[in-house]
């Protein structure tokens, strides 16, 4: 162990952003992205979702430091803590309400850093130092004092992050999978669908029985809490619906809500993410959803993964009858997205097409599964790896039978 006691001392620098929000870069003329908070989650930085930048702004917008390798992003307001480490060939700036961690290499592993600060323990330190405001925050001052746990050896510390950074290596590669398995999935249905005869061309409203769901009152705790996903146009971000932050219980279930099982096509038809992005998914399990999305129960001759890939095809022209007047989100008419033509199969064809469709679809399925069984494990071993109760032998055995 060492003598460092505050994270000030386990930095070289610690730098503030902008206080300024960085233009968009002009289609081909990305250079870089700035990294904001919501570009921060679960200990990653998500670089699909950030903002593009040109290099005049890349250029401005590092004047103080620029960020590489192994420096850590802090979000430092909305939400405080979520923290992610630069990775080799990433070009990024600070968005605003972040801070850049520099670790310091002489006493800090920067993969254990970053693992220490989204650890329970840190995670609390910063919450509590950050409530009392009327938008929780942390300041800069703030930050370098942060008090930490002793740090071990760097040969210890090196040990804990090439640990727990395996699983996130799996966790990643199995992402690659999954988004790959379901453009494949896309491209099988592209390819069948063009083949000739067997296809015929219907509306999307002809395909299934069509539901609206609800929000049990929030006011009600007895509603929330429990098991069944909520599913809502903030938590619908995965192609395989089941899990979501917000869950019910069963009584909540019945209250104002509706209760699809697996194998449903759910999709948002309000909210801000229309405004870029068509948010679609087939549920894995028995979900409650919310009054911003629609679900689909195909009729009878119909594969559910194969109406989910058919109409995720239609992604661009759905995306072009949003209304963004007058709302404050965008919103998907009904009456207009029933009208959407998409190519099925005929009875003829309906079993090859599901044949080749389908394993593909829940390829990702599974990967997404195995994720969380593997994020999970990781959660676990963090607080007991950095506070020294978990030796390095037993977790390296926990993580060689997960993975």
């Amino acid at each position: 162990m060492n003598a460092i006691t505050t994270l000030g001392a386990a930095c070289t620098l610690i730098v503030d952003c902008e206080h300024k929000t960085a233009p968009p870069a002009a289609p081909g003329t990305e250079y870089g992205f700035a990294v904001g908070t919501p570009h921060i989650r679960n200990g990653r930085i998500l670089l699909d979702s950030a903002k593009p930048i040109d290099e005049n702004t890349y250029i401005e917008w590092t004047a103080r430091e620029t960020p590489r390798q192994d420096d850590l992003i802090l979000a430092r307001e909305a939400p405080v803590g979520q923290v992610g480490r630069i990775r080799e060939g990433e070009r990024i700036c600070l968005g605003q309400r972040t801070v850049l961690l520099r670790p310091n290499l002489h006493v800090a592993n920067a993969s254990y850093l970053h693992y220490l600060m989204l650890s329970p323990q840190m995670q609390e330190t910063m919450h509590s130092r950050a409530a009392g405001s009327t938008v929780p925050h942390l300041n800069v001052k703030d930050i370098r004092s942060l008090p930490i746990p002793p740090l071990p050896d760097m040969e210890e510390q090196a040990q804990v992050g090439k640990l727990l950074g395996a699983l996130d290596e799996k966790i990643t590669v199995n992402e690659q999978i999954a988004a790959t398995s379901l453009n494949l999935a896309e491209l099988a249905y592209g390819a069948s669908s063009s083949a000739g005869g067997g296809w015929s061309q219907v509306s999307i409203g002809e395909t299934a029985r069509w539901l609206s769901g609800g929000t049990p009152k929030t006011s009600v705790q007895e509603f929330w809490g429990g098991d069944i996903p909520w599913i809502s146009a903030v938590s619908l971000k995965s192609p395989w619906v089941d899990d979501s932050e917000r869950k019910l219980t069963d009584i909540g279930a019945q209250s104002g809500t509706r209760i699809i099982p697996a194998d449903t096509v759910i999709f948002i038809v309000r909210g801000s993410s229309l405004d870029t992005e068509f948010r679609i998914g087939l549920t894995q399990r028995d979900v409650a959803f919310g009054q911003d999305c629609k679900a689909l129960i195909a009729h009878a001759g119909i594969d559910p993964a194969v109406l989910f890939v058919a109409i995720k095809s239609k992604s661009t022209e759905i995306l072009s009858l949003v209304d963004h007047a007058g709302h404050g989100a965008g919103r998907l008419a009904t009456e207009l997205i029933t009208k959407v033509e998409i190519l099925l199969p005929d009875a003829d064809a309906a079993a090859e097409a599901t044949a080749r469709i389908r394993p593909l679809v829940e390829i990702g399925a599974s990967k997404q599964r195995e994720n969380r069984a593997l994020a999970n494990l990781r959660d676990v071993l963090l607080p007991k790896l950095i506070s020294g109760e978990l030796k390095i032998r037993d977790a390296e055995r926990r993580v060689e039978e997960a993975t």
